[in-house]
């Protein structure tokens, strides 16, 4: 079978979870990637899947231009992509997020073959934000958004949701629910894995993984940390990048236990993890959107790490509470404070038994290789 998985622009890092099907799904189908516009700075990451680039093709000069102003051109030229796709005769067509799919819908129309696509959070919640909520200036960009979305509602032979929550979501913004299917994104358990060769941490640590934002939670650990610190030592290392690092970075000043290391590629981040007592992810209502999955989740806890987060959006699922880590209400920081106080307290004996728990949920919950059997099969039932 002939696959195109679509994305409007394509950035690894940080967007690894775009090819990672992909990647499996090239030893029984044939896959291509399409897009607008490519920054791959970790090609292992494609493992020899084929990228089709429509940006230097069309307009060779642009290589020189910054990645977001390729990603702007890269959108515009979707026509350009939609006949890429077309000329390659797909089978199936599997898009990743609602906007930026006008060359899927496009490409779609033009070969009859059925059309996926996987809704992974913010794009599911543009049909539901008014448009007076946004400045005068960004309500052009709005309305362009929620357009491409309730086209690819109509087009799609079947809507993926990354989680329960999202499904729900879709249905409210106008998603058929006859066409709407729950597919976890799935974590592949031979590369995230428990490294017993690896030296712990000589203090407890405590390790954050996401974008660098206020509704990511980041000030929230920082204030029940320090809160916890005198009565339980242990150390917070952030990893990642985004508007509040350099506030993070100035709040943490006079925290010696704290450090904020920026972005780090996925073998970077799995490697910290193995070394990790305990992952949080204290993410945060962020307008209308809550968090859709958090993969970092089953990252940590396939590496064998418990986890500590705010019950948020789906993040639920991406867990079982109370066995493979502890949740605290959304913006409960107290409530934060004392699971990071509960978990630092566990013995060692105690740890190693929740992170065998948390292994286990996703090895035999949310795996790759089960996740990949499912949209294989799904590609196989929207061509019937």
């Amino acid at each position: 079978m002939r696959v195109a998985v679509t994305k409007g622009s394509l950035l690894i890092p940080p967007t690894y979870f775009a090819v990672s099907h992909a990647r499996m799904l090239r030893r029984t189908h044939r896959v291509r990637i399409f897009t607008g516009a490519a920054e791959i700075t970790d090609p292992s990451a494609l493992d020899g899947v084929e990228v089709d680039e429509t940006l230097p093709e069309v307009l060779p000069a642009a290589r020189s231009l910054t990645v977001r102003r390729r990603e702007r051109i890269g959108a515009l030229l979707w026509p350009f992509t939609a006949q890429r796709i077309a000329r390659w005769a797909p089978d199936v067509i599997h898009q990743h997020f609602a906007y930026g799919a006008r060359a899927a819908v496009s490409a779609a129309r033009r070969t009859k073959a059925p059309l996926i696509v996987t809704m992974h959070g913010g794009d599911a919640f543009v049909p539901l934000t008014p448009v007076k909520e946004r400045g005068i200036r960004a309500r052009p960009a709005l309305l362009a958004m929620q357009r491409e979305v309730r086209a690819a509602y109509r087009r799609a032979d079947l809507i993926l949701a990354v989680s329960q929550y999202i499904a729900g979501i879709i249905a409210q913004g106008g998603g058929d629910p006859a066409r709407i299917r729950v597919h976890y994104q799935g974590i592949d358990t031979d590369v995230f894995t428990p490294a017993d060769d690896v030296d712990p941490s000589p203090v407890r640590r405590l390790l954050f993984v996401g974008r660098m934002v206020e509704t990511k939670g980041v000030f929230d650990l920082l204030s029940a940390s320090r809160a916890v610190l005198d009565e339980h030592p242990h150390e917070v290392i952030f990893v990642g990048e985004g508007p509040a690092r350099n506030a993070v970075e100035e709040a943490a000043g006079d925290l010696p236990h704290v450090r904020v290391l920026g972005g780090r590629s996925s073998a970077e981040v799995r490697d910290l993890l193995r070394t990790a007592h305990a992952l949080v992810l204290p993410t945060r209502i962020n307008g209308r959107a809550r968090e859709a999955a958090g993969l970092v989740l089953l990252e940590a806890q396939a590496c064998g790490v418990p986890v500590i987060a705010y019950d948020s959006g789906g993040t639920s699922e991406m867990m079982a509470a109370g066995e493979t880590g502890w949740l605290a209400p959304e913006g409960d920081v107290a409530a934060l404070q004392s699971r990071l106080a509960e978990s630092l307290e566990q013995t060692t004996e105690d740890r190693r038994a929740m992170g065998r728990r948390a292994r286990a949920f996703v090895v035999e919950q949310r795996s790759l290789i089960s996740s990949t059997r499912q949209l294989s099969a799904i590609y196989e039932e929207v061509r019937r």
